[in-house]
């Protein structure tokens, strides 16, 4: 039985760790896949244009995978669902009219609002010149959150109370071709305070499941400090929620989207990712994100115990109700994730990132392995250099992930463990785990 993941990242290694470690599975390819991968003997990697949709059937008619993922959220936009489905395949992740959840903020934005589904008070802005007048009628001292609306590799969201930040972002969001975000279109919510909460669901168009909860550090700096980026690192504690909360989260947002995508006529199939920002009990929808997160798979993925092949496989025949409750097992364990950067990332100003350096790693932490283990290495921006050795190639570089008992007993074996790798001016969140 083979499985294909087509992605590169933290995620997908992660992905791609766990479902090797089922006994069924004979091999998971991953494409493009990193070099960082290949630790595992039941992971195979492939070069691949994930935009080239062509190449990307004929790789899929040659692996003849049991079931494809789609990691990242870009082809899931594109609409590689719907293609591939339309070819035979049995895919995992949402067909392209249901992906503007996250495609588009201001859809999904109207979204919400059209099935009573908690969110901020918010306007969109179909220009630069109508955003910059709109902006006027804010009031930008108790805080606003400005969000580009097509797709930015998680730096299109800037949370802000000062007048001239806000105008600046919206002339480099908008108006500058220089920088790395670019919409033609804005929205603009209040800024709601409380604690933010990743939830996530395992979604077949009809029923859904509930994944876990994540907390995630997306600022570049300790106490979150500095620009917003793909993912610092982040934790999972199941007494961080009450029971009622949880419950509320599974009525409140997670039951009414799946209702309110079979009502408009594209039910939702694959992960739903909701951002929630909690303050007791209310309850308020961030963003949607249409598939695994990037960090949060590398912190939830380790306190699964169950079949992840067999829930996967199951929600994208549309079939979860054929799933027993204890086939969905996660551990009571916590679980620390910490994000190790490159230098200058996440080089929002222009200025290069340092790469290509060597990267020191005890080899030990990618072993293979079919039960639990308290600590794993997932890589995600490296390659090999001419001489072999692995080197980072990108911003956000490799990720250290902790169990432990309790939040304190994950986060210092977390620590302890990354103490153990290095490349030059490596950068991490020094307070990951550390309650806000």
């Amino acid at each position: 039985m083979k499985i294909l993941i087509l992605g590169s990242g933290g995620r997908e290694h992660a992905l791609a760790t766990k479902l090797a470690a089922s006994a069924q599975i004979e091999e998971v390819v991953v494409a493009p896949g990193n070099a960082g991968m290949l630790f595992s003997q039941k992971i195979s990697i492939q070069p691949l244009d994930l935009n080239d949709r062509q190449k990307v059937l004929g790789f899929a008619q040659e692996v003849a995978p049991l079931l494809t993922i789609i990691g990242p959220e870009a082809p899931l936009v594109a609409g590689l669902v719907d293609f591939l489905e339309e070819h035979g395949f049995v895919v995992f992740g949402p067909n392209q009219k249901a992906a503007q959840l996250e495609g588009s903020k201001i859809f999904s934005k109207q979204f919400m609002q059209e099935f009573a589904i908690p969110t901020a008070k918010a306007e969109s802005y179909a220009s630069y010149a109508e955003a910059q007048a709109g902006l006027k009628n804010w009031d930008i001292a108790a805080g606003i959150v400005l969000k580009a609306d097509s797709l930015a590799a998680g730096k299109g969201v800037v949370v802000t109370s000062d007048p001239q930040v806000a105008a600046t972002t919206i002339t480099n969001f908008m108006a500058n071709p220089n920088y790395p975000v670019h919409t033609q279109r804005l929205l603009i919510e209040e800024e709601v305070k409380g604690k933010e909460i990743s939830a996530f669901a395992i979604c077949d168009g009809e029923n859904f499941v509930t994944f876990g909860f994540a907390s995630d550090y997306k600022r570049l700096e300790d106490f979150d400090r500095g620009p917003n980026t793909g993912g610092m690192g982040g934790y999972a504690d199941k007494n961080s929620l009450d029971q009622s909360t949880m419950q509320k989260i599974e009525r409140e947002v997670f039951a009414r989207t799946m209702q309110g995508m079979k009502k408009r006529g594209t039910p939702f199939k694959g992960v739903l990712f909701a951002g929630l920002m909690i303050d007791d009990q209310d309850i308020s929808v961030l963003e949607y994100n249409v598939r695994f997160g990037d960090p949060e798979t590398q912190i939830l993925l380790p306190l699964f115990q169950g079949d992840l092949f067999k829930v996967l496989h199951l929600a994208a025949q549309g079939k979860l109700h054929q799933l027993a409750a204890q086939e969905l097992s996660i551990s009571d364990e916590v679980s620390v994730h910490i994000v190790m950067v490159s230098n200058h990332y996440p080089a929002l100003d222009g200025t290069p990132m340092e790469l290509n350096r060597p990267i020191e790693f005890p080899q030990a932490l990618c072993a293979d392995s079919s039960g639990m283990r308290d600590k794993y290495l997932y890589f995600s921006g490296v390659k090999r250099n001419p001489e072999g050795a692995l080197v980072n190639a990108g911003g956000r570089v490799l990720g250290v992930t902790a169990l432990g008992q309790n939040l304190q007993e994950a986060r210092d074996l977390a620590y302890q463990t990354l103490a153990g790798i290095h490349f030059e001016n490596s950068r991490w969140r020094k307070d990951i785990g550390i309650l806000r």
